[in-house]
């Protein structure tokens, strides 16, 4: 078995750097780094944030080469049935002000259920950070969570025939609004810029404890999915018999 997993940011992938020892790859020019969990191969790739970071590192990196692909990282919660720290699997993802959905892989949401994580029936994709509690209340009729690239890496999956699914841990709760404009603190490659961060404190000193308190949630979240898939990915690995499944090896053919 071999997994591709990806993220928006470092600040997402970290936990993996003190969880196993990664080899860095190159696949396509794009960086990738690849550890063993259980009997699969995992290749990690960090996108850079939004749809376009990710639609550009998804199509070089993913290949029927994988077995399936995992769309990891943050989510903003939309509606009270998600608060931070759970971990939430996604059955269909869609774009902001779209009809368009792409649907992920019900076996590898049901194993994810099966493992603690809470199955929601759609994932949005924004074009930006979601920060006041005002706009998620406007699109909780529409989603229970929202991210930026999860659409992005589940339509170039299915384009290439692979299976895919959306699995995030809520970092963001539904009637907080974000301390910070984080959009501030991103380059043209979506990554957050040390630089950015110190130019935005510098204009907002006030904002620094909460922006603390943020870097401090956001790793705790972090680590929960980094356990999380660590366990998941293990455990489908040793599965012997009947992998994969029926319903994924529909989607790998169609």
């Amino acid at each position: 078995m071999k997994v591709l997993i990806t993220y928006a940011v470092e600040a997402e992938f970290a936990p993996w750097r003190r969880l196993r020892d990664l080899e860095k790859v190159e696949i396509n020019g794009i960086e990738v780094h690849r550890a063993q969990v259980g009997r699969a191969t995992v290749d990690f790739l960090v996108t850079g944030m939004g749809a376009t970071n990710a639609h550009h590192a998804a199509e070089s990196v993913i290949s029927k080469e994988y077995s399936f692909c995992i769309a990891a990282g943050f989510a903003g919660a939309l509606k009270s049935s998600v608060k931070v720290g759970d971990v939430v699997a996604a059955m269909r993802v869609q774009p902001c002000g779209s009809g368009v959905t792409a649907a992920c892989a019900r076996n590898l949401v049901w194993d994810a259920k099966a493992d603690g994580a809470i199955e929601i029936a759609t994932l949005l994709t924004a074009d930006h950070v979601v920060r006041t509690a005002e706009e998620k209340a406007s699109l909780a009729p529409f989603a229970e969570a929202v991210d930026m690239e999860s659409y992005s890496i589940v339509a170039v999956a299915h384009a290439k025939k692979l299976p895919a699914v959306a699995i995030r841990v809520i970092s963001d709760s539904l009637n907080r609004d974000l301390p910070v404009q984080i959009d501030t603190m991103v380059d043209e490659e979506g990554r957050v810029s040390i630089g950015g961060v110190v130019r935005y404190v510098t204009r907002h000193p006030l904002l620094l404890p909460a922006l603390v308190r943020l870097g401090r949630d956001s790793r705790t979240a972090a680590d929960a999915l980094a356990h999380f898939l660590e366990a998941y990915i293990k455990k489908l690995s040793f599965k012997t018999h009947g992998w994969p499944p029926p319903e994924v090896q529909e989607v790998a053919a169609s």
